[in-house]
Formats: structure tokens, sequence, C-alpha cells
């Protein structure tokens, strides 16, 4: 088992490694599409008609890429003043209960995200961007994108506290080594 968590390890840290690069390029995006906003209304007279819709889907995208990659690393905003007065069993039981919760709405985030992209999205297409592309690549995409990456952590991190659940005081969460 020790073996098979060191492998969804490595994988949870290949998929987090491209999240990283895929936010680091959607911030960029955004950034010189504003900027050529700014340079082309004001320099030349003529907005660009595109650049809004095109930093709306990069944004979205950027926000559930995000999030996956702070559950990743464990950077979610915690009150732990609860927790650190509860004895190390009760502990270690909010911190499991709370995996699997995370892991059950991720999992009902993917199913309705799947079924409001065919009912609603499948034949939408976008307005102002030079090319024509299916409006659910910005919308349900990046939502199913970002649940299924999260299941997956909270997969690991359900298997690696059922193998060695974490001593009292390190109870810190996160797709960390083991």
């Amino acid at each position: 088992m020790k073996g098979f968590l060191a492998g969804y390890q490595r994988l949870l840290s290949g998929i987090e490694r491209g999240e990283v690069v895929l936010a680091q390029t959607l911030l960029a995006i955004m950034v010189l599409a504003i900027f050529a906003q700014v340079v082309s209304r004001y320099a030349f007279g003529q907005p660009l008609v595109w650049v809004e819709e095109l930093s709306t889907y990069a944004f979205i995208w950027g926000t559930f890429v995000g999030a996956s990659t702070g559950l990743k690393r464990a950077r979610h905003i915690r009150i732990q003043s609860f927790l650190h007065r509860l004895p190390p069993g009760g502990q270690r039981s909010i911190l499991l209960f709370t995996y699997l919760a995370i892991g059950v709405f991720c999992v009902s985030l993917v199913i309705n995200g799947i079924r409001a992209m065919l009912l609603f999205e499948w034949h939408q297409r976008t307005i102002a961007l030079p090319v024509v592309l299916p409006r659910y690549l910005f919308f349900s995409g990046p939502l199913i994108f970002g649940a299924v990456s999260m299941v997956l952590t909270t997969g690991y991190e359900v298997l690696r506290f059922l193998v060695r659940p974490p001593e009292a005081g390190r109870l810190r969460g996160g797709a960390g080594p083991a």
C-alpha cells in the first residue's frame, strides 16, 4: 500500500505542477490582454471587444485551478481553535470527516457540472472572442476540472490517513510528504 501511495503522491505532484503552470499562464494572459486593451483604447482610440470575455474566462479557470492547488498545499482557510481543544482521536476523526465531506461535495460538483454542461452549455458559443468556441470550456469545464483534481487529492488524503493516521499536533492535512 505504501508503494501505491508513493505513486499516487507523484501523480498529485505532477498534477499540481501542471496546475501551477496553467495558473501562471492564465495570469499572464489576463495581464497582457488588459494591457493590450488599455493601449488599444487610449493610444489608438479603438477598444478590443474580446478582451473582457477572454479575461473573464481566464479568471474563471484560474479560480478553479487555484482552489485545487490550494487544497493540495493545505492553503485553504481553517479555523482550528475548536480542533486543538479536542483529544487526538477527536482531532483525527474530524480531519477524516473533513476530507470525506470535501470529496463528496466535489463529486457532487462533477456530476452537476456535467449535467449543466449537457443541458445548458453544450450548444452555446463564445460571443466576442475572435474564434468561436463552446462556452462549456469556460464555465462547466473549469468547475469539472477543479473538482476532479480535488477529488483525487481528497482520495489520497483519506487513503493516507487510513494507512497511517497523523499524530496529534501534526494534523496539518494537505497532500504533502507522507
